[in-house]
């Protein structure tokens, strides 16, 4: 079903009443499983989307994903949970058992056939042709195969081949891959069923097996041995004074082993999201205590300091961990004495003070990779970004090339260039007819489409050798390297759009292809309108885009024409955008 690219056609949130009739249709498609099982599979608290894809068959489904992880496809007809969603209720559908190199090939597109299938008569779950199955390997015992039974379960434990699982969803096709999606890994489970070796390991144990003395001897020397004599007790005194002893120089081993290793090892990330939270402050207090302006908008200090130093392989969101809110995890921190927060204005939050003295703070080891990143953040945003400049084009293709000889096939000339080589071969073949008239050769013809011998406007001939040949567009960057694309580019497109709450927002399209970068230009659009600014993609664009917070088009048009020289004519409605009122 996501062996083949799919297309993303939409994507709704769900509301609660809407998950409430989720969860009926998963009770009433699976009626063995119990409620509470059903309730972890869509909590009513999480955040859930459904998002309608169109595969490569033709075929429109549904996926339902619950934060981040797809748990249910809807076919339409019925209801197929993932393998996600087995990991968690592994009772959803029967599971049958494979051969671990199997996998492999249907992960590639093979079916999977009868011999493939691990075949146990007195473990084997009973199914008629058309259920739905789960499939497990003989080395995990997680579902990795979704998939509707082609035999039964009685004609799968006689048959020696044929293909026995129409595959639906396997672990590792596009879905999992998803970039919309938290990283699916698959876990490791044991099996249930105890194979023969265990049992006799068991038996073996409950033997009672005594060596006999002296059948083979100890390797140690018998003077390492300690003899068993009795001892006077000490004094307590005595006892204390050398425990305290004992004490103090396993301080002095454990401190020497923690310096030695502090210097070569990085702290441990924390796994949980609590723990990735605090880690990533305790980091953001190391790096920009020191330097770091305040009062500091709480908003701004989960988007701008803490989100980037997450590591690439994990994601922050405080939704996902026990505080649920940003204000509610700073109001831990700040009863633990990490960090001040107050009340600036009404409504508003921020940093106001931070204790780098604090032990946590003292102690805590920045990983060197998130040293890097800051690093090269900072110097990216000490050197002013310089946009490329843009000039059009035109590449010469067949029709044009004897006008051009010697230059070859595919040549980028300017417009001026293409106007002071047309006159000069006018000047050269005596073709100039007066009063700003040309007359054709079989070359001129050629290259314009016209009729040899016809006199045409110089306007006129222009026209055609332009339209006769490639539009382009060249960009010259900052450091001296250009890029050559032969088309001509859309131009930038900014729209505003008015979001719940009578709230306008301001996108700008189609900024990548003139060569700016949207992360710096986004902390720049911040900072000057002082207003939530960021890096976003729509359902169904194909490249990301700038949202601001409020209506910026005069703001965006006077920034990309004045300050970086980008041409009136390559940004939408900049005219109109540079007269409306701030």
């Amino acid at each position: 079903m996501f062996a083949k690219p799919y297309k993303l056609k939409s994507t709704n949130t769900l509301k609660n009443s809407e998950k409430k009739h989720l969860l009926q249709r998963i009770e009433g498609g699976f009626p063995s499983i119990s409620e509470q099982k059903i309730k972890e599979l869509v909590p009513i608290k999480s955040t859930c989307n459904c998002m309608k894809l169109v595969l490569h068959s033709g075929d429109t489904v549904g996926v339902y994903v619950v934060d981040g992880v797809p748990m249910i496809i809807d076919s339409g007809e019925t209801l197929i949970p993932t393998v996600c969603a087995m990991w968690k209720v592994p009772d959803l559908l029967p599971t049958i058992i494979i051969h671990s190199p199997v996998l492999s090939k249907i992960q590639s597109g093979v079916p999977l056939y009868a011999p493939g299938v691990v075949i146990d008569p007195s473990n084997f779950p009973r199914f008629n042709r058309g259920s739905l199955l789960a499939v497990s390997t003989s080395d995990n015992a997680s579902a990795a195969i979704i998939g509707r039974a082609t035999m039964s379960s009685g004609n799968l434990l006689v048959a020696s081949m044929g293909t026995c699982l129409e595959v639906l969803h396997v672990f590792g096709d596009l879905l999992c891959k998803e970039v919309k999606f938290n990283k699916i890994e698959r876990p490791k489970l044991q099996h249930t069923n105890v194979n023969l070796v265990d049992d006799i390991a068991n038996d073996v144990q409950k033997l009672h097996i005594q060596q006999e003395k002296d059948e083979w001897p100890s390797l140690v020397p018998e003077s390492n041995t300690v003899p068993n004599i009795p001892c006077i007790i000490p004094d307590n005194e005595i006892c204390l004074e050398k425990n305290k002893q004992i004490v103090e120089a396993t301080q002095q081993l454990d401190e020497t082993v923690t310096t030695e290793c502090s210097d070569t090892e990085d702290e441990k990330i924390p796994i949980d999201m609590d723990g990735l939270l605090r880690w990533c402050l305790l980091s953001f207090l190391k790096i920009h205590g020191n330097h770091l302006e305040m009062p500091l908008k709480t908003n701004l200090l989960y988007k701008n300091y803490l989100m980037p130093l997450c590591p690439p392989n994990r994601t922050l969101e405080v939704k996902k961990s026990s505080f649920k809110k940003m204000g509610k995890f700073l109001e831990a921190m700040q009863r633990e004495g990490l960090i001040e927060v107050k009340e600036i204005e009404k409504g508003v939050d921020a940093l106001v003070s931070v204790q780098l003295a604090h032990p946590a703070v003292r102690g805590h080891k920045v990983t060197s990779e998130v040293q890097d990143r800051t690093k090269k953040q900072e110097d990216a945003n000490e050197t002013d970004y310089v946009p490329p400049v843009v000039r059009e084009l035109y590449c010469i293709t067949a029709n044009v090339l004897d006008l051009f000889v010697p230059l070859k096939k595919g040549t980028a000339l300017s417009a001026n260039d293409i106007r002071k080589t047309a006159r000069e071969y006018v000047k050269s073949k005596q073709l100039d007819a007066g009063r700003g008239s040309v007359k054709l050769d079989a070359t001129l013809a050629k290259a314009t489409g016209k009729n040899e011998q016809d006199l045409i406007k110089w306007d006129e001939l222009m026209n055609g050798l332009l339209s006769r040949m490639t539009a382009s567009t060249e960009l010259q960057f900052a450091d001296g390297t250009s890029r050559l694309v032969k088309t001509r580019l859309e131009p930038i497109l900014m729209q505003v759009f008015t979001r719940s709450g009578n709230k306008k927002v301001t996108l700008v399209s189609n900024l990548e292809a003139f060569g700016f970068v949207l992360p710096p230009l986004a902390q720049e659009c911040q900072r000057a309108v002082a207003a939530s600014c960021g890096v976003t993609r729509s359902a169904g664009a194909s490249h990301d885009q700038l949202m601001l917070q409020g209506d910026q088009t005069h703001f965006i048009a006077k920034l990309l024409i004045e300050k970086y020289g980008l041409p009136k004519k390559y940004l939408d409605g900049a005219d109109k955008a540079l007269n409306k009122k701030k």
